[in-house]
């Protein structure tokens, strides 16, 4: 059964192919069968039944994260927050794009810049502001700042006054917000360099 269950979510992830029965078909359950359009409603409404859509992101990352082979997170960078503000950019441009499909994309689109084994969380704050991150996660942003000359020590994953002056250039120098921790919208960014420099290879 597991077996199965395994293919099924690496036929989401991998193909645009959502065959589960003969005919193609296979149930998608609440939160995922409504339209983006109607995501896009509900989350600048804040409504109620936005926790639902919430929640749904939270469960099928973490379904597709127990049943991933080689993956401890799918997206280690990205809050829920932030990936249903992502979700929002790509539904206004697809309303009637089913929501399940418009999640599944995201998820394909990060599965380069997955975790592959499981890493400490660490906390990062500078001028009474915090933020939480896996030690994974920092090493990787500290290779990055390297590359751009902007953080000459040896990468090691902990966040101190080198990384912090290095993300503070950074930001300065992206037009962000100079916040000197790895935020939210900081760590996008990098990441989406990130993968560029990769496919770019």
């Amino acid at each position: 059964m597991r077996t199965l269950f395994t293919l099924f979510i690496l036929l989401i992830l991998q193909t645009n192919s959502w065959a589960a029965d003969s005919n193609g078909l296979f149930a998608v359950r609440n939160a995922g069968m409504v339209t983006c359009e109607t995501f896009v409603t509900e989350k600048k409404q804040r409504s109620e039944k936005f926790g639902l859509y919430m929640g749904w992101i939270d469960g099928y990352i973490s379904a597709a994260n127990q049943f991933t082979p080689e993956t401890f997170d799918l997206i280690p960078w990205g809050n829920t927050v932030f990936l249903a503000t992502l979700l929002e950019n790509h539904c206004t441009k697809k309303p009637k794009q089913p929501f399940y499909v418009a999640v599944n994309k995201l998820v394909s689109a990060m599965m380069s810049q997955r975790l592959l084994t499981r890493s400490e969380m660490i906390e990062t704050s500078y001028k009474k502001k915090k933020t939480y991150l896996y030690k994974a996660v920092l090493i990787d942003v500290q290779k990055h700042l390297k590359t751009l000359h902007l953080y000459d020590a040896k990468p090691e994953g902990q966040f101190n006054t080198d990384t912090r002056k290095a993300l503070e250039k950074y930001q300065k120098n992206n037009s962000l917000a100079v916040t000197g921790l790895p935020d939210q919208l900081t760590l996008y960014k990098i990441f989406r360099a990130i993968k560029k420099g990769e496919m770019a290879k």
